[in-house]
């Protein structure tokens, strides 16, 4: 209550906090702590000045390496090698002769990229970027810990960037561990996997699921059905359900414009809302849709 007034021009909303490995779906009387990762629904028009509100910089990429020429990391390679300079490690010779056959722009380089020495002749020190796609997940995460220091610059150069890292992994327990380790992005495929099945499954309803970095929390986009619970009061008349299931209403597109929801907004019937709430309750959502 106390951001949104102090911060009135702006619309947004808070609707997830990761307080060490604890996800929190916060309701009006939450405390934002230090440390915590702090996740904001916001127009885009009013996204440029929120960044200024919090002194983020908006930084392009144009360099990234890649670990593992695998499927993953060579399609990643195809889709972003006319776009930026790319340059992916592959330890196995035969698959590193026919990647630099294959990709037109990328530079392949044979080597093992847990050794930081190949990492720095390959030039990782210049990298914003750095993506670990091997099939090995303590693999992917201990050289992305690796990359982000090699590529912290702050400590060679006056207000140098902090390159990012995206590690790829298939155990789901290791998504929350990663991200309190200081990684930036996790992806796990069965997860990604599971919410395109749900959309599926329920299509005429639900438009998309995404899972939160970091969190146990899904960010889900659904059109409010004729006659579902949401569409028959407003949503403060709701406040106890979606305190008990830990489900927080985001944005309603509706009339043809985004709106941040707040305690007196109504959806209609038809409107498209985006909400967020904890993996464990995603099932619930239906209740009110």
């Amino acid at each position: 209550k106390e951001l949104s007034t102090i911060h009135d021009q702006y619309h947004f909303r808070v609707v997830a906090l990761a307080r060490g490995i604890s996800t929190i779906i916060p309701q009006a009387d939450e405390t934002i702590r230090p440390q915590d990762q702090v996740f904001i629904l916001a127009r885009r028009d009013d996204m440029e000045q929120l960044m200024k509100q919090m002194r983020i910089q908006d930084r392009g990429i144009s360099r990234m390496m890649i670990l593992g020429g695998g499927l993953v990391g060579q399609r990643v390679a195809q889709l972003l090698e006319k776009e930026i300079e790319i340059t992916l490690i592959e330890n196995n010779h035969d698959r590193a002769e026919e990647l630099a056959a294959n990709l037109e722009k990328t530079q392949v380089i044979e080597g093992d990229g847990t050794d930081a020495n190949v990492l720095v002749m390959a030039g990782m020190d210049r990298m914003e970027s750095f993506v670990a796609t091997t099939g090995d997940n303590e693999t992917n995460i201990i050289t992305c810990l690796l990359a982000k220091h090699l590529m912290n610059r702050g400590n060679r150069e006056v207000q140098g960037a902090q390159g990012k890292t995206i590690a790829l992994v298939d155990k789901e327990d290791h998504l929350v561990l990663s991200s309190t380790i200081g990684l930036d992005v996790v992806l796990n495929s069965k997860i990604s996997a599971a919410n395109e099945i749900l959309k599926f499954i329920r299509r005429s309803e639900l438009l998309s699921v995404a899972h939160l970095h970091g969190v146990d929390a899904e960010v889900v986009e659904v059109v409010a059905s004729p006659g579902s619970e949401i569409t028959k009061k407003p949503l403060k008349k709701l406040a106890s359900y979606l305190k008990k299931y830990e489900i927080i209403i985001g944005g309603i597109h509706q009339n043809g414009n985004w709106e941040i929801a707040v305690g007196v907004s109504e959806v209609q019937p038809g409107s498209r809302v985006v909400l967020v709430c904890s993996s464990r309750n995603l099932r619930n959502i239906h209740k009110l849709f």
